[in-house]
């Protein structure tokens, strides 16, 4: 009888893996493939195995990302295969290896997006130089911007706005080639937050404790202030390759202060009981509007010293 309901959870279990290999393919792919919504749909990518992960041992998530893997391979060929593997099936891999750890949400999030950089910039250049790679990275942009502009022009613009509109997106480029490396990272870490909150809403639907708990009370290390001033300060002073790098440090610490700016409004809009269309009206306006964007990303620095949220006990005074 031990043996025979053995034998039946291994069958279930097999099943479980087959499903969330064929899931994660299908999603992939999909991101590959879908011109609108692809890259949201990729960033879906290591969910089939995170919620598999939570029933069952580690070892299965090396099985679900190798036939994920093979699927990838068989439908696109070599290079997506590759892709998916220091990508996505690496951060499905790691991803609960870190969260058993019990670290804090920012050291999580940090080591999983260091993980997947680099490794994919380590295959990156195995496969090509530096050079190469900062070529190919323009030539794709510029292809799309080209192509961008030819299709507002045959919309019936008029020359002058065309001409307007091809010499603004040439500086969009140029300002997203020298942001490439805070844009990468950041979007590293984007995919890493998705998966960890949809990993946490599926816990809480379970009954289980949410991970890192109430988010709503997070706030950045008091010593970060000071890597965000020095970040700025070098960004206008210096030059060359050391403004490069404040610059882009600058512009990765600005979006962990706009997501700190993010938590505090959530914090109030949950004490104050707000209905959910306010909610996303809220956060709609601070998407399509950047001044406020910019309030927010400011009411996250000022944090340290306002203490918004009354998170920190604040001293007895002495009569």
């Amino acid at each position: 009888m031990v043996e025979r309901r053995t034998t039946a959870e291994a069958a279930v279990g097999w099943i479980g893996v087959a499903r969330a290999s064929a899931a994660t393919a299908a999603l992939f792919l999909g991101g590959l493939l879908l011109p609108i919504g692809g890259p949201l749909l990729m960033a879906l990518t290591p969910q089939p195995g995170l919620r598999l992960s939570q029933g069952g041992p580690g070892r299965v998530l090396t099985f679900v990302v190798a036939l994920a893997a093979a699927g990838v391979g068989l439908a696109g060929g070599a290079g997506p295969a590759v892709f998916y593997l220091v990508s996505f099936g690496l951060l499905t891999i790691t991803l609960p290896a870190l969260l058993r750890r019990d670290w804090s949400i920012a050291v999580t999030i940090g080591l999983a997006t260091a993980g997947v950089a680099v490794a994919i910039l380590g295959v990156a250049l195995c496969v090509s130089t530096p050079t190469e790679l900062w070529i190919a990275i323009r030539a794709g942009l510029e292809q799309v911007r080209e192509e961008a502009v030819r299709v507002y022009a045959h919309a019936g613009l008029a020359p002058g706005m065309i001409h307007d509109l091809d010499d603004g997106s040439a500086r969009v480029i140029d300002g997203v080639l020298r942001l490439a490396p805070a844009l990468f990272l950041v979007s590293i870490a984007a995919v890493v937050l998705i998966n960890v909150e949809l990993l946490r809403r599926s816990q809480r639907v379970r009954g289980l404790v949410p991970v890192f708990g109430d988010l709503t009370r997070w706030e950045c290390p008091p010593e970060l202030v000071w890597i965000l001033i020095a970040s700025g300060y070098g960004s206008f002073v210096a030059s060359g390759a050391l403004e490069a790098v404040a610059t882009n440090v600058l512009a990765v610490l600005l979006v962990v202060y706009f997501c700190q700016g993010l938590v505090i409004a959530q914090f109030y809009m949950r004490r104050w009981r707000s209905p959910f269309w306010v909610i996303g009206l809220v956060y709609l306006f601070i998407v399509v509007e950047w001044l406020l964007a910019t309030g927010v990303t400011l009411l996250g620095v000022f944090d340290l010293w306002a203490d918004f949220r009354r998170l920190n006990p604040r001293p007895v005074e002495e009569d």
